[in-house]
């Protein structure tokens, strides 16, 4: 489904009135730029042992101000953190009702000042939950008017972008209002919005709706204040560039075919989705049907030099196009080896490395990789 968005509509106005609009790369031509290639140089995670490397469910990563690696684990209510060189140094969080503890957790961001943004159950609240990252401290917590934010990413200084999904009936029809806004540390109001749309909400179409809960927009920020949203769609790949101001500066637009998941990939993607009822405190039996397509775009990142990775939806070798701050398409990066679970990797990439894990993984174990850029 190609989501439409004020921002986008009021670009089309501009443009209709002789205004000229900036950062569209129209036509992506592989042949013409060079590929390099993600090696995996060391790893994190055992499938029995020390409990600090037994990872029970990766739902997210980043890196710590310092360079150390942090996980969060949803099985454990916590985030692990680990040494660049994998050796584990401590946690924070831990499960529990008491204050600054956690209980059902799934999205992770760090900011760049060192503030740890958690969103889901603790602390008897739903909503965002704050740590410090160096001392492990609890914050506190900021309830949500609905459901929890359903992705988080760090941004400059302290402050914090997040997708909220919540509810309207005042129509009659049931209906899905969708957000993306900064925030600060203490706000409960953001202090720039981005993106407001709505989408019919149906019971019966569970796949939907998890897509749009868990997935729906991929989303990136820098140090400097710009912000990076390329809805997830068959029908469209477009990555739309805001300044801190949330003024839109432009648009990447990528020339990918839409590609039919394989019969094993409609059932991993099933068994993905199950994963995420029961993350949602849900039927994870319920009937799910997935996209018989799959995205054009499935991830979104910012390295430390501010060039833009964007994941190809398609290609069971995970795939970036990487296009610099400009928009200019500088190459393409695949993973190095056989990695038959690769149609599940999630990254996580700024300027102190490039970090994956699969969701669905073949060894039976999750592990955190570790990669290096190769030419």
């Amino acid at each position: 489904m190609k989501i439409l968005t004020a921002v986008a509509l009021m670009t089309l106005l501009m443009s209709c009135g002789g205004e000229e609009t900036t950062g569209s790369v129209a036509d992506e031509t592989t042949s013409e730029v060079p590929t390099v290639y993600l090696v995996a140089v060391d790893s994190l995670g055992i499938d029995l042992g020390d409990s600090t490397y037994v990872m029970g469910a990766i739902e997210g990563l980043a890196y710590g101000p310092d360079g150390s690696i942090a996980v969060l684990d949803c099985a454990y209510a916590c985030i692990r953190i680990y040494s660049p060189e994998g050796e584990y140094i401590r946690q924070i969080g831990r499960r529990g009702n008491g204050p600054g503890e956690l209980q059902s957790i799934a999205f992770l961001g760090i900011s760049e000042d060192g503030h740890v943004y958690l969103t889901g159950d603790g602390s008897e609240i739903l909503g965002v939950h704050q740590y410090d990252y160096y001392t492990g401290e609890w914050l506190g917590s900021l309830p949500s008017l609905g459901t929890p934010p359903t992705c988080i990413e760090g941004a400059e200084e302290s402050f914090y972008v997040r997708k909220d999904i919540n509810f309207d009936v005042s129509s009659g029809e049931p209906m899905i209002l969708i957000s993306i806004a900064k925030f600060t540390l203490d706000g409960e109001e953001p202090v720039v919005t981005y993106i407001e749309d709505t989408a019919p909400f149906d019971p019966a179409d569970m796949a939907s709706m998890i897509k749009l809960v868990w997935y729906g927009y991929d989303i990136a920020a820098d140090y400097s204040g710009n912000t990076f949203i390329a809805p997830r769609s068959t029908e469209e790949a477009v990555v739309i560039i805001f300044d801190s101001d949330g003024m839109e500066t432009g648009r990447i637009e990528l020339d990918l075919e839409p590609v039919l998941r394989t019969d094993e990939e409609i059932e991993m993607e099933r068994l993905i989705m199950r994963a995420k009822l029961a993350a949602m405190e849900m039927d994870p039996m319920a009937p799910i049907e997935p996209d018989l397509y799959k995205p054009l775009i499935r991830g979104l990142e910012i390295d430390g030099e501010g060039n833009i990775w964007v994941q190809h939806g398609g290609p069971v070798v995970p795939t970036f196009s990487v296009y610099s701050s400009s928009g200019e398409l500088m190459y393409i990066a695949e993973v190095a080896g056989d990695h038959p679970d690769g149609n599940s990797w999630r990254f996580y990439i700024d300027g102190n490395g490039i970090l994956a894990y699969a969701e669905d993984p073949a060894d039976g174990y999750q592990k955190v990789y570790m990669l290096e850029v190769r030419r």
